[in-house]
């Protein structure tokens, strides 16, 4: 369990929570984000979705970034050596902690991917403590950011998790962007609530949704295997229907 209560800390990276001194003397501010890798040498530079650039003053090369990697991270600076507003487009910053959002595979075409799955889930988003919060968020217009919840003994990568968009499904009245998450498990006992973030890129499924319907989603909607048992992923415990999850699409054409 303490292992996931860590995994569950970690997905607040991705919702924006900040930090700050409780000392009204310390100058120092802590901030948690993600963004991607722009920059490699002299030094590390991560970009924001909204278009801060961090330039990392610590060394990360024992971390084996790569340019174009998305990344959670955490950061800190001296307000009272950098003035930091609304018009801040470059901030130095010391990172102790960063980590990068894998890409998950996103399948158009015509199935829903209930033949690519052996294993349910235990849920997606943040957990009941945040359960006013959106479940799953935008990196950008074209880019889905998912934090997965299952059951692992100690492999993560060995647990896939897949997007599947059915274009057959897809009338020209929709409003609404489907998407199947499967999971496939390649570890023969699990134990452990764990999970991780994802990175979702979903351009061809959006284009095929304009080019049905002519317009662009108003909401996005991820479909899930989850599970009636916390102790195990058999198939046999899911739930009898799929559970939706859904966000608004805030962007237009």
């Amino acid at each position: 369990m303490a292992k996931f209560k860590i995994w569950m800390v970690a997905l607040t990276l991705i919702m924006g929570v900040s930090f700050t001194s409780c000392m009204d003397s310390d100058p120092t501010v802590t901030d948690i984000t993600l963004g991607q890798v722009t920059e490699i040498f002299p030094s590390t530079v991560i970009t924001a979705p909204y278009g801060i650039k961090f330039t990392a003053v610590n060394s990360l090369a024992d971390k084996n970034l790569t340019y174009g990697d998305y990344v959670q991270f955490q950061y800190s600076y001296n307000s009272d050596e950098q003035q930091v507003d609304q018009n801040t487009k470059n901030i130095n910053v010391t990172i102790p902690y960063i980590q990068v959002i894998k890409t998950g595979s996103v399948i158009v075409g015509n199935s829903k991917g209930e033949e690519e799955e052996n294993a349910t889930i235990l849920g997606i988003g943040y957990g009941a403590e945040y359960a006013s919060q959106a479940q799953f968020i935008y990196y950008d217009k074209n880019t889905l950011v998912v934090p997965i919840n299952f059951l692992a003994k100690k492999e993560l990568d060995s647990h896939l998790c897949t997007l599947y968009c059915n274009i057959e499904e897809i009338k020209d009245t929709d409003t609404e962007l489907k998407f199947y998450l499967r999971h496939y498990s390649q570890e023969e006992e699990v134990a452990e609530q764990t999970g991780y973030n994802r990175i979702y890129r979903i351009t061809e499924a959006l284009s095929a949704f304009k080019n049905i319907t002519k317009k662009l989603p108003t909401k996005v909607i991820i479909y899930a295997n989850e599970t009636t048992d916390f102790k195990t992923d058999d198939l046999d415990k899911a739930k009898s229907e799929l559970t939706p999850y859904s966000v608004e699409y805030p962007y237009k054409d």
